[in-house]
């Protein structure tokens, strides 16, 4: 049967396969290396099947020894060399580290054989090279031993510069000066060398001359005070540098000249004076008689000489400088500004936003033109407040209340922008202000306080001694309450006057209550005194009250002459004695009024307890009956006398009949019905109750 062997690196790499119906292959490694450790599997395939072994891991510790070769082995300082450092046993990626005098230089990387690099070798000397291995995919190798060791000789580039200076002292300004920069062992140098030779002459940054594959380079100049300091000489050969510096001192012919102005702070129309003045000089070379000078404006020349007068103003401002010329050396002074300052004008007072009795309120002081700064001062009479230096035109001052319109006049400022000169005064301060609503009054009309139902009422506030604009605020309290309470707005106006009306329409009397009005400006706010308005009824209201009233009282006498008609009319049927009385019940405010109809019987000295209490009164017995009857009745019956008494009711026994019945408003008055009965007549078995509705609705007379 044949097998299908592989062995595996790291259970991926396949090393070695091999078919053989033996059952066992063998792998080797020969030699072996630091690139073979790693993890191990043998798999083996018959037919379809497959089985693997268990992994067996491999360590090769060691590398072996580079081998390193360096070309050329002698150079000059800042030549290259080529090194190579070779491992063409090792496996994998190998990555070689060298070494020169034993200070780490850099890594490289790459796969076998090894790997060739330039190095640039800077310091003059013997320089000693070696390097080693490692691999990149099996640290744990380690490294190996350092290869063989090679030794490069690197001379040195004498290129190192000289600096000379003619004259070498005692230069004074307007001398010349020759500074050469020059490499003594230029001719020592290799020809190929010679040729890269750059030397620079430089002063502050500056280059003054370069030559290239030359010895000598120098320059010549002809001196002034600036050109004391130090000059640098530098020779460059690729990357060798070597300089050299050296350092002179220029003495100044005449110091530089300088611009004075005086005053140095002037003002318009003021005469001021420019000066061009030398402080020192070489006097065994020039003196100041031998000095020119020329004075300068914006760069355009004024006069020759040494000193200028002109007025201050704006035809003069300007930069001033002058030029001082003595053997060919010229000096130019600095610049000197000179600019005419312009005193305040005469300042103007205001108040922002207006003044309010009462109230502090801030004023402005503000000058139309004047250098700055500016110091305004605020007086109030002959106090003053803290004075405000400021970089503008104006200052803003807070200032405490005033009492009355005449304090206004007291305040004035002043403005200064020089302490020697007297300071501007303002004008005194005038401002609208706002003065307090001294009183509120409140008219009417009509007048009295009373208006008729439906016509209309104007109301008027007006605030005469107060200062607009004024707000006008109409307000009516609610019916029965408090006026601080329910106080309700009802216009709110704002007139070109000190006075402003109302109109109420068609008033009713819903609209009827007290009402004030409230005046305010930006000082306070007053409220005139409460009027009380009082809303009349219309004239048909009061005819139409008028007529039921009439009618009223009329029915009440219908009514009493009915009550009277009765008592003449006595009825003779009821054999007992009674007393029928009308009171009103107790009743709340604007009910109708009850009257209790209450039938008092008089016991008769032999009548029975029982019968007592009992109507007089059946419905057999009528107001009045026709003629037959009462003539009939009157055989069968004992007479009934009926008597009307007014009475005061007084407290009603357990034995009285208390029958209710509504009474007309206004009437306080009781009525008692009073039936005499002969005591001897029979008497009727059972009482009669009666009960009257309304007594303005009694029963018509009999016939």
């Amino acid at each position: 049967m044949v097998h299908f062997f592989s062995f595996l690196l790291n259970q991926g790499q396949v090393l070695y396969a091999k078919n053989s119906s033996e059952s066992q292959v063998e792998f080797s490694f020969a030699p072996a290396r630091a690139a073979n450790s790693g993890s191990y599997t043998c798999r083996v395939q018959v037919l379809e099947k497959k089985k693997s072994s268990q992994e067996q891991k491999l360590t090769v510790s060691g590398l072996m020894t580079p081998v390193l070769s360096v070309t050329p082995r002698e150079i000059y300082e800042g030549q290259e060399v080529k090194v190579s450092c070779l491992a063409p046993d090792e496996e994998g990626i190998v990555i070689f580290h060298l070494y020169i005098n034993n200070n780490y230089n850099r890594p490289v990387t790459s796969a076998p054989p090894g790997m060739e690099v330039a190095i640039k070798l800077t310091t003059p000397g013997s320089a000693r090279i070696h390097c080693k291995t490692t691999l990149l995919a099996n640290m744990p190798a380690g490294e190996s031993n350092i290869s063989n060791v090679v030794d490069v000789i690197v001379h040195e580039l004498d290129v190192t510069p000289t600096i000379h200076f003619s004259p070498p002292s005692d230069v004074i300004e307007g001398d010349f000066l020759r500074v050469d920069c020059d490499v003594p062992k230029f001719n020592q140098l290799p020809a190929s060398e010679r040729s890269k030779l750059e030397l620079f002459l430089t002063k502050d940054g500056r280059i003054l001359r370069q030559e290239r594959g030359k010895q000598m380079c120098g320059h010549t100049l002809r001196t002034v005070s600036e050109d004391s300091g130090t000059y640098v000489c530098k020779a460059e050969i690729e990357y060798v540098q070597k300089t050299t510096s050296g350092t002179v001192a220029v003495e100044e012919l005449f110091a530089r000249p300088e611009v004075i102005v005086h005053p140095p702070l002037v003002f318009e129309g003021d005469t001021f004076t420019v000066q061009c003045s030398i402080s020192s000089v070489a006097p065994h070379r020039v003196n100041l008689t031998t000095i020119t000078y020329r004075l300068f404006r914006n760069g355009r020349e004024l006069q020759r000489g040494q000193q200028y007068t002109a007025t201050a103003g704006s035809a003069h401002d300007g930069s001033y400088f002058c030029e001082a010329n003595a053997k060919e050396i010229v000096k130019n002074s600095t610049d000197a500004i000179v600019k005419a300052k312009i005193l305040p004008s005469t300042p103007a007072i205001s108040a922002e936003g207006g003044v309010v009795i009462g109230k502090p309120f801030q004023v402005l002081c503000r000058t139309g033109r004047g250098s700055l700064p500016i110091t305004f001062t605020l007086l109030r009479g002959q106090r003053s407040l803290p004075p405000q230096q400021v970089y503008a035109l104006s200052a803003l001052f807070n200032v405490s209340a005033i009492r009355k319109k005449a304090e206004l006049g007291e305040f004035t400022c002043q403005a200064q922008n020089d302490a020697s000169r007297p300071r501007i005064t303002s004008m005194s301060l005038r401002a609208p202000v706002t003065e307090l609503v001294s009183m509120a009054t409140l008219t009417v009309e009509p007048f009295g306080g009373g208006v008729i139902e439906g016509s209309d009422l104007k109301l008027t506030c007006s605030a005469l001694q107060s200062s607009s604009p004024l707000n006008f605020t109409f307000t009516r309290s609610l019916q029965g309450a408090p006026l601080s309470q329910q106080q309700q707005p009802i216009q709110t106006l704002m007139p070109r006057t000190n006075l402003a009306s109302y109109t109420i329409r068609a008033i009713d009397r819903g609209q009827a209550g007290q009402y004030q009005c409230h005046v305010a400006n930006a000082a306070n706010k007053r409220s005139s005194s409460i009027v009380h308005i009082h809303v009349k009824l219309a004239p048909w209201k009061v005819a139409l009250i008028t007529v039921c009233v009439i009618l009223l009282v009329a029915a009440m006498g219908v009514t009493l002459l009915i009550l009277i008609k009765r008592r003449s009319h006595p009825c003779s049927r009821t054999k007992r004695v009674g007393e029928l009385s009308v009171k009103p019940a107790k009743t709340k405010s604007n009910d109708p009024q009850r009257v209790s109809l209450v039938l008092e019987e008089q016991p008769a000295p032999n009548a029975t307890p029982g019968m007592l209490g009992r109507s007089v009164w059946s419905e057999h017995i009528s107001g009045s009956g026709s003629g037959s009857d009462s003539e009939s009745q009157s055989e069968e019956e004992p007479s009934v006398e009926v008597q009307y008494t007014q009475v005061v009711h007084p407290p009603q026994t357990d034995t009285t009949t208390a029958i209710t019945a509504p009474l007309t408003n206004g009437t306080d008055t009781e009525y008692s019905e009073v039936q005499t009965i002969n005591a001897d007549s029979p008497t009727q078995a059972e009482g009669a109750s009666l009960e009257y509705a309304e007594l303005n609705h009694s029963e018509p007379d009999p016939e």
